[in-house]
């Protein structure tokens, strides 16, 4: 299964090589992935496909601290929604425990946990790759340094954590402590924050508890349309082409970073036809738009991707039996039907006179 990431875990990625003297057009069209999309920060992109672009990154530019300056481009912002609800929450501990309930609203790729010690009374908020993805040296250091600099907006410019917790068994440079400003130990079972109990219970400034509240079961409601699925990627992403018409499966998986076999071959284990999928996107989309009276036709062959009039008439016919103008009489009638019906309501009403 292909894991997702949004394209924001990339945030400053462009800027950062760009400044280090290198080409960050090269090292992203190496990956398969288009310069825009890292731009704009649109969509999602795979997760390991990232993980091995930082790590190359690093090792072309001949910067072993690569991850850690990434982190400094990103802080908390990367999250977005996730982002308010923690700013939001009433206490860290609970705004590290909300994070990591709806984490998959930002990947599925991330494990992320907070477990307390019941011996010295700290707790490690650690992080690893789902199974099948690589633990590579860069994205771990990133996704740390973006979890301190995300704490130091939660608890105060002064926090420190109790120590950081490295699974490799020696420095990759000497920049550890000046970043982290706390002991750094390597050769550990897990990458890892330490935490305190003064750290979790620490309150938060802005806290909103309405809009907390809000913002969890927004993103709740989000996850049940499972955002980071990618056959939803690929849905979103028909939609946003079809008007621009360039709505082809070598198209989605360039805007995905996947090579086009690799998106077919994935689609393919979800019993899922690109075709089909961009044919029933298009049925759906021809009902809402012929059912507004004063649409002309030829605006709606467009959004629909369609380059000519007598293409979208035939897929019409194909769908419905006929004509698109019979089609737009035939809702316009049965839209008339409805609206001249009582309400249930207005019904009951009548019938009590």
């Amino acid at each position: 299964m292909t894991q997702l990431i949004e394209t924001a875990s990339l945030t400053g990625f462009y800027e950062l090589v760009t400044r280090l003297n290198g080409n960050p057009e090269a090292l992203l069209g190496r990956f398969n992935i288009a310069p825009e999309k890292v731009k704009e920060l649109e969509g999602a992109l795979p997760f390991g496909t990232t993980i091995k672009l930082i790590e190359e990154a690093a090792r072309e530019l001949d910067c072993p601290d690569f991850g850690l300056r990434l982190a400094t481009c990103q802080e908390l912002k990367v999250f977005g929604p996730l982002a308010a609800m923690a700013l939001n929450a009433p206490t860290v501990g609970g705004a590290l425990r909300a994070s990591i309930n709806c984490l998959q609203f930002f990947t599925r790729g991330l494990q992320m946990a907070l477990e307390k010690d019941s011996a010295d009374n700290h707790s490690r908020l650690w992080f690893e790759p789902v199974r099948g993805l690589p633990a590579l040296r860069q994205n771990q250091e990133l996704v740390l340094g973006v979890a301190h600099l995300a704490l130091k907006m939660l608890c105060g410019e002064d926090f420190r954590p109790q120590a950081v917790l490295l699974k490799s068994a020696e420095p990759l440079h000497d920049r550890y402590q000046e970043f982290f400003g706390a002991p750094v130990y390597f050769a550990q079972d897990r990458d890892a924050l330490v935490l305190s109990a003064n750290h979790l219970e620490r309150k938060i400034a802005q806290n909103d508890p309405q809009l907390h509240q809000f913002l969890n079961n927004y993103i709740g409601d989000a996850l049940r349309g499972e955002p980071m699925e990618l056959h939803h990627q690929v849905e979103r992403l028909i939609h946003r082409l079809m008007p621009i018409q360039r709505c082809s499966l070598q198209e989605v998986a360039n805007r995905l970073g996947l090579h086009k076999r690799t998106l077919q071959r994935r689609l393919s284990e979800q019993t899922i036809i690109f075709e089909d999928l961009l044919d029933s996107i298009r049925r759906e989309r021809t009902e809402s738009f012929l059912a507004e009276a004063e649409m002309p036709m030829t605006q709606i062959a467009a959004l629909l991707g369609y380059r000519e009039q007598s293409s979208f008439n035939r897929a019409c016919r194909r769908w419905f039996g006929t004509t698109p103008l019979k089609v737009r009489r035939q809702l316009l009638q049965a839209a008339a039907v409805e609206q001249s019906q009582p309400s249930e309501a207005e019904a009951e009403a009548e019938a009590l006179v």
